[in-house]
């Protein structure tokens, strides 16, 4: 039975990824912070980590056959003082510094690192055409540096020898946290709320894809490198809202926009670059993989297993 780390596992698909791997017969270890253990079985084991701190379980490292890094605090969960900032940024270069140290330093049995990025490396769109393909630059603004800092941070386990792929993900679409709660919450008074003109272009991705994609990555070996985590149909927020209203809530419900205005002073930089600009992201470098998205389009079948 093989083993599978999951730094940073305790979070919406960290959940959902250990229960995927564990019914396809992996054995499971999480790092977390905060280990849960009372949810300990014979195939999943939770064990403490802290990046800020270099505590890493040394044991674990030489048992394991992948690495899965998940780890980072949530980009929309606060306004992004200049604390938050620094924390954003920290949690994940610590992570990723922790990983490829600990495998320099242990002796091990890794065959892949499989860490994660975001589409916010490109910044803003550059057109109502143009869609991002991941051997573009980075964009200008502070999610794109944040994502250069994490994904240079990882970067050094190719020098090991050690195949790493890096997932960019849009926003990952789950009922059980993250972007679609927020999106959503709205529903249960019948009304669905866009934001600013409801005109900026998400790129998304069911969260079921989200953990297939992590899967295949430890199966197949000729997936290397940096690859966008988007489904494909890149759709307006206002559009996303209304086809999930209609499944939601039904036919009657009342549209509602939030001002551009009131979001940029009240979330400051974080409402502009995480609800408000669009990227649109392309998919195609996964799918010459071979690799088959379950959901694709935002259609009433993926609207129905959120």
């Amino acid at each position: 039975m093989e083993t599978v780390i999951i730094a940073g596992g305790t979070g919406t698909i960290g959940k959902r990824l250990a229960e995927l791997l564990i019914r396809e017969g992996y054995r499971v270890i999480i790092f977390s912070r905060n280990p849960m253990l009372n949810q300990e079985t014979n195939q999943m084991q939770h064990l403490h980590w802290d990046p800020d701190a270099k505590k890493i379980n040394n044991n674990a490292i030489r048992q394991a056959d992948y690495i899965i890094n998940l780890a980072g605090a949530s980009i929309a969960d606060k306004r992004w003082s200049k604390k938050r900032r620094q924390e954003l940024i920290s949690s994940r270069v610590s992570s990723c510094k922790l990983i490829a140290d600990a495998l320099q330093q242990i002796p091990n049995e890794i065959k892949a690192v499989i860490s994660t990025s975001a589409v916010g490396w490109y910044g803003e769109d550059k057109s109502d055409t143009h869609a991002f393909t991941e051997n573009e630059e980075q964009g200008t603004d502070f999610l794109s540096w944040t994502c250069k800092l994490w994904e240079d941070s990882i970067r050094p386990i190719e020098l090991l020898h050690k195949r790493m792929v890096i997932f960019r993900l849009g926003v990952v679409f789950s009922q059980h946290g993250g972007a679609l709660k927020e999106l959503t919450k709205s529903f249960r008074y019948k009304v669905a709320t866009h934001l600013g003109s409801g005109k900026q272009k998400m790129s998304w991705i069911h969260i079921d894809d989200v953990c297939q994609l992590y899967l295949t990555a430890i199966r197949n070996n000729n997936i290397s490198g940096i690859y966008n985590a988007v489904s494909s149909e890149v759709l307006p927020q206002k559009t996303i809202l209304s086809r999930l209203a209609k499944q939601k809530i039904g036919r009657f419900y009342l549209p509602v926009s939030v001002p551009a205005f009131a979001i940029k002073l009240v979330l400051g930089q974080m409402g502009k670059e995480v609800l408000l600009n669009s990227t649109t992201v392309s998919n195609q470098k996964i799918l010459d993989t071979g690799f088959q998205f379950k959901y694709p389009l935002l259609n009433e079948e993926c609207i129905k297993n959120l």
